[in-house]
């Protein structure tokens, strides 16, 4: 039985951050079920990687914020590029900043900055114990000890990127409450009712959206299944059920468009897709006729433009879900250490936990920045 002064179960972001940021002397072990090492990094931003940020804050997060910002204070965006120095950057809107070139270039940065060589690959942990102030780890051909045990094993999102449920139930074993687990950042889909948007598959434009007592704009795009895109994306996040508001024409006003008393019809005015605005027009019982031509009640129905409520079905579930919302609960693990509260030496970083970022590249900084909140209380 091989004994280890701490052991890693997840070679993913914020394992391998946490391994690359902790203390040299400590003989540590990495345990990851996949064949490879980073392989969510590696599939995520297309394939190279939204690493972080510019405007990293606990406002982008669902969670408890006075739990995420010790660990956004302690990493911020400009420590991310620190230390992925000399790796080209290229930022897109809203502040993204991806690889130019392959998300392998950070995975191998992460790796290079790993002084132990003890990385186990195809290694599933089937048990987690503590005794005798070590915990025992069983596999399947192997049982380990350590001292300290960092869980780092992701959550049930990207199953093609090897999600578990591990780490959960080795929370449940030492009496975590777990939240439970649902897709984010995923694709919805439409009740009956609103089906008349599926035959608007590949359109795409900016949409303002609300969802209690937020607000959201960014490109929707509609598809056969239902609705996608960044506006969407980041929707579900705080979607749980019920009633959603969309403003088609956010830059615009139908107010305006109805004041000229316009010859022109309607999809010739409003300056949207003409295969949206006549779908929309049906949808919600207006012929498409002459703005001049317009009666009083006519005029109201199409103000649902800038208004339109309704309740989306649901997700496209965990295959279709960047990330997971829900999760160990952040109530119990020290926000200073990453420690849990009922076990000494046990730690939980990265998505594993109840902490949640919008698209842009905060979900991998929030596995790099719990990572080194937890490596700096490791020495």
């Amino acid at each position: 039985m091989d004994t280890f002064d701490l052991i890693i179960l997840g070679g993913g972001a914020a394992g391998l951050m946490c391994a690359a940021s902790a203390p040299k002397k400590i003989k540590t072990l990495i345990i990851e079920a996949n064949p490879t090492l980073g392989r969510k990094i590696q599939i995520s931003g297309g394939g190279k990687a939204n690493i972080t940020n510019q405007f990293i804050s606990t406002k982008f997060y669902r969670g408890d914020s006075s739990f995420i910002a010790p660990s956004l204070k302690n990493f911020t965006c400009k420590d991310s590029l620190d230390f992925f120095n000399g790796i080209g950057l290229e930022q897109r809107d809203k502040g993204k900043l991806f690889g130019k070139k392959s998300a392998q270039e950070f995975i191998d940065r992460l790796i290079d900055r790993i002084d132990t060589k003890d990385i186990l690959l195809n290694t599933t942990i089937t048990d987690v114990s503590f005794k005798d102030g070590y915990f025992l780890l069983d596999s399947l051909n192997k049982s380990f000890t350590c001292k300290r045990l960092v869980v780092a094993t992701g959550s049930l999102a990207w199953p093609k990127a090897g999600a578990k449920e591990s780490g959960y139930l080795i929370a449940k074993s030492f009496g975590h409450k777990v939240i439970s687990p649902s897709p984010a950042l995923v694709p919805l889909t439409l009740q009956p009712s609103e089906f008349w948007m599926k035959s608007l598959s590949g359109i795409s434009f900016e949409v303002a959206a609300k969802l209690l007592d937020r607000s959201f704009c960014d490109w929707l795009l509609f598809s056969h299944r239902g609705l996608s895109g960044p506006l969407i994306m980041d929707l579900s996040l705080f979607w749980q059920k019920g009633l959603v508001s969309f403003d088609f024409w956010p830059r615009g006003s139908v107010k305006r468009v109805l004041q000229t008393k316009s010859k022109k019809l309607i999809s010739s005015s409003i300056p949207l897709p003409k295969r949206f605005v006549k779908s929309f027009l049906n949808a919600v019982g207006l012929e498409d006729k002459p703005i001049n031509r317009l009666t009083c009640k006519e005029e109201k129905i199409l103000q649902k433009l800038h208004n339109y409520t309704f309740a989306p079905a649901g997700t496209l579930g965990f295959v279709k879900a960047e990330v997971c919302k829900g999760g160990i609960s952040t109530d119990e693990i020290d926000s200073k250490t990453m420690q849990s509260k009922l076990q000494k030496g046990l730690y939980f970083i990265g998505e594993v936990l109840d902490v949640t970022g919008c698209l842009g590249g905060y979900n991998l900084h929030w596995a790099f920045a719990s990572a080194r909140q937890c490596a700096k209380n490791l020495g």
